[in-house]
């Protein structure tokens, strides 16, 4: 009997990572929009306005996202459009609220995120092997509801047996409740399990403080954890460190 019944992944910098540029042109086109949807409500506010409201909000969810917590989409929104204008909420219809966050959200789609060389065969290949699968995300401003979307086109979401994003449980890792959540949906001990993930603290440290294996994929560059089981710089021998373990 092997030791280890179930796998989970990391999802950015380690299945997908963002074409140079991309987070620039999806903050970009977000920003227009915004702009273009308050000028239609007449409220107008500059793109320098909004812009700066951009980047204030992201100074607070930077600092929200260092205490391992996380925000859902519409208290993100919330607080850009406060730091636009503090009565602007209040001016709002709830249509308009909603436009606003479905813009906010599905930014991404616009300018879309690439799959890692290997990542599909990884994980056809531990899909194949029978192990139960899972999905441990942190997100930004893009929301798992929208991940999802850009996986299932991916041709990579039908691997998985549960996904978990920071924003749906508004904890992050490497807080222990975002490994945990996703085991007792996977309904496996934390021995029996091994998580792959980029990041030696997020990812690594996070796993192994709940019994979790872990192994860390490296690439160019990466602090090599020194607490992972193993360490791994090619997706597609993925299967055989697992089953080393």
């Amino acid at each position: 009997m092997r030791n280890i019944s179930a796998v989970t992944f990391d999802l950015w910098d380690t299945l997908v990572q963002e074409h140079p540029g991309g987070a620039q042109r999806v903050a970009k086109s977000m920003i227009d929009k915004i702009v273009h949807t308050l000028c239609h409500t007449g409220m107008v506010h500059t793109e320098e306005e909004v812009q700066d409201a951009y980047d204030k909000s992201g100074i607070f969810l930077e600092l929200t996202w260092s205490k391992r917590r996380d925000l859902s989409v519409r208290d993100q929104v919330l607080f850009l459009l406060n730091c636009i204008d503090g009565k602007l909420v209040g001016k709002l219809k709830g249509k308009d609220l909603d436009a606003i966050e479905k813009i906010y959200s599905e930014g991404i789609l616009d300018h879309r995120p690439m799959l890692l060389p290997g990542a599909k065969e990884a994980l056809r290949s531990v899909n194949e092997k029978g192990y139960r699968m899972g999905l441990i995300s942190n997100t930004g401003r893009t929301p798992g509801s929208v991940l999802r979307l850009v996986m299932q086109d991916m041709g990579i979401l039908h691997h998985f047996d549960v996904t978990t994003f920071s924003n749906e449980l508004l904890v992050r890792k490497p807080a222990e409740t975002i490994f945990r959540r996703t085991l007792d949906g996977l309904k496996v001990f934390p021995k029996a399990a091994v998580h792959i993930g980029d990041n030696p603290d997020q990812d690594i440290e996070g796993a192994k403080k709940v019994g979790m294996h872990a192994i860390q994929f490296v690439t160019d560059g990466k602090r090599v954890s020194k607490v992972a089981d193993d360490h791994v710089r090619s997706l597609e021998r993925i299967l055989e460190h697992i089953e080393k373990l």
